[in-house]
């Protein structure tokens, strides 16, 4: 049994490590730097969001960590294998098995059923026939698709496209699921939906959710945001949520306030104020009793004097 006392946890834990990874496009004086020597650690667990403008290199980036695009220098080294120094033959079985994708644009066959879409990852796994289809109906019913499994792409909304799109993802055990802009093509809602699946994806089934993303909603349910920006990153660091609305907001520059020894940030000033007004609704302490209320004849006597009997 290992010791999980020990250093190795943490080693055991990490899913990804990028190192000085760079892609360059082109060369000479119209070489473009998409990605400059970026370094990245995942847990497994962990979803990480990576937002920046466009044109920063976030799709890259991610292309390259799941060894769809060969990078420039650096490594990318997946659940302790490295995969860019692997031959081009052995990068489709590190797709297959490591890495799940989530497209923006959902990318499924138009031709094929719910179920058959998702059947189509397992088949390309090795896994086929019977097996295949129960997996596939399995993962797709978990996500609240079961009605929907002999549906063609055409007929469905941008919400249930995604759901499908994830499914997919899921179809052969990935640890990694990589999400490219997976909100982008959805309303309020459906995003909304998207975004609680990936964080309970990464948060109840221990895999490790990376996001590329625009979306400032996904801010919330993310554990770490990174921001890149021409080709490098920037830290803004994990983010804390605020008691009363439960928006998730960056420690940062937020407004605070200190009660019991523990300091709280909130997303508003607002917000503030409504804490102060009643503590313990928000931090589950026990609400301080109430002062004894006199009884009504007492109260008369202090009102009328000692006449009354």
């Amino acid at each position: 049994m290992t010791d999980r006392t020990d250093g190795a946890s943490d080693a055991d834990d990490i899913i990804l490590e990028v190192h000085d990874l760079t892609k360059v496009f082109g060369s000479g004086a119209s070489a473009v730097r998409a990605v400059d020597g970026v370094d990245l650690t995942v847990r497994r667990g962990e979803i990480l969001l990576i937002m920046g403008p466009s044109g920063s290199g976030k799709t890259t980036l991610l292309t390259m960590i799941g060894g769809l695009l060969r990078p420039t220098a650096g490594t990318v080294r997946l659940n302790g294998r490295d995969i860019t120094s692997m031959k081009e033959s052995e990068l489709p079985q590190v797709r297959r098995h490591l890495v799940g994708f989530i497209f923006q644009t959902f990318n499924l066959l138009e031709a094929l059923s719910t179920a058959e879409n998702v059947e189509v990852a397992l088949n390309l796994a090795g896994i086929s026939g019977r097996q295949a289809r129960q997996k596939a109906e399995a993962i797709l019913s978990n996500l609240g698709l079961s009605k929907r499994l002999g549906f063609k792409p055409r007929d469905l909304s941008g919400g249930e496209k995604q759901r499908i799109s994830i499914a997919r993802a899921l179809a052969n055990d990935p640890q990694l699921i990589l999400a490219d802009e997976p909100t982008a093509n959805l309303d309020s809602k459906h995003g909304h939906d998207v975004v609680v699946l990936l964080r309970d994806i990464a948060k109840k089934q221990d895999r490790t959710v990376l996001i590329v993303s625009h979306d400032d909603r996904i801010r919330e349910a993310a554990d770490r945001v990174l921001w890149l920006e021409d080709g490098r990153f920037k830290d803004i660091g994990k983010l804390v949520r605020d008691p009363v609305c439960g928006m998730a907001v960056e420690a940062a520059g937020a407004v605070s306030h200190t009660y019991s020894g523990r300091t709280y940030y909130f997303c508003s000033e607002g917000c503030r104020r409504e804490f102060l007004e009643a503590p313990a609704k928000f931090t589950g302490e026990a609400p301080a009793a109430p002062a004894p209320q006199p009884g009504v004849r007492s109260a008369l006597r202090r009102f009328f004097g000692d006449k009354l009997r």
